[in-house]
């Protein structure tokens, strides 16, 4: 022993530091402390540990590390240096007439296979062209029937006037600017103001009401199809034209 271990027993003492404290302050564990206080290098797991271990504890006890390091180096034993073993079975090598021989085994068993896949195909029947049914004729055109004209009062379909409507619809035209304020179904008015060449068409329930016409003599209008009557005075206003199904029978 080169006496390094003792070296680090001496110091620790003097620091009064026990086990404990010192893995603590070394974070170093109290087995591999008491290995190198004793130089028993054995319980490291090996010379590189013991080496790192011995300057991290010499350097937390005010040591010299290197000192404490040649001192090991001194009394350690070296490490055996590992020996390879050379393999005493024989490698069997193969006689380099075995390579062509399994060449042209390979070739010949490649050339057997392809004239039993030629073989099978020049047996098999050659599939028929897909079935096409023939389009089938198509169906002749009707000829367009002209009904045989009957008696006019029966075929003349009903006119406009005569047709039964739902509710109530107002078409007007305007020769010339007119200004209106209608309400329609009793919902609240609105007034609009309309250019002469310009139409404009109301569509009711059960009333329609022209609260106010301005220039009512630029105005021409139609209840479902039936002219109502006409204002000749350019300037006029007309006020609370009220137009209901009853209206229509009047016209």
């Amino acid at each position: 022993m080169a006496g390094e271990g003792q070296m680090l027993q001496a110091a620790r003492e003097a620091k009064q530091w026990s086990f404990t404290d010192t893995e603590e302050i070394t974070k170093i564990s109290v087995r591999y402390i008491q290995g190198l206080e004793a130089e028993n290098y054995d319980v490291l797991p090996g010379t590189t540990y013991a080496k790192g271990y011995l300057r991290t504890y010499a350097k937390q006890l005010g040591l010299d590390p290197d000192e404490i390091v040649a001192l090991y180096k001194a009394s350690a034993t070296p490490e055996p240096i590992p020996v390879l073993e050379v393999p005493t079975s024989v490698v069997k090598v193969r006689p380099l007439w075995f390579r062509p021989v399994l060449l042209v085994g390979m070739g010949v068993l490649a050339i057997v296979l392809l004239i039993a896949i030629a073989v099978g195909q020049s047996g098999k029947k050659i599939a028929d062209p897909p079935y096409s049914p023939a389009a089938l004729p198509s169906a002749p055109q009707a000829e367009a029937v002209t009904p045989a004209p009957s008696d006019p009062a029966v075929a003349t379909p009903p006119t406009v006037e005569a047709a039964v409507q739902d509710g109530l619809t107002v078409q007007m035209a305007f020769t010339q600017d007119c200004w209106i304020q209608f309400a329609i179904d009793g919902q609240p008015s609105t007034q609009e103001v309309f250019k002469a060449g310009t139409t404009k068409e109301l569509k009711g329930t059960s009333k329609i009401e022209l609260v106010k016409i301005g220039n009512a003599g630029g105005l021409t209008a139609t209840l479902n199809g039936k002219a109502l009557p006409s204002y000749k005075d350019g300037n006029k206003v007309v006020n609370n034209v009220v137009l209901t199904k009853d209206t229509l029978k009047t016209l």
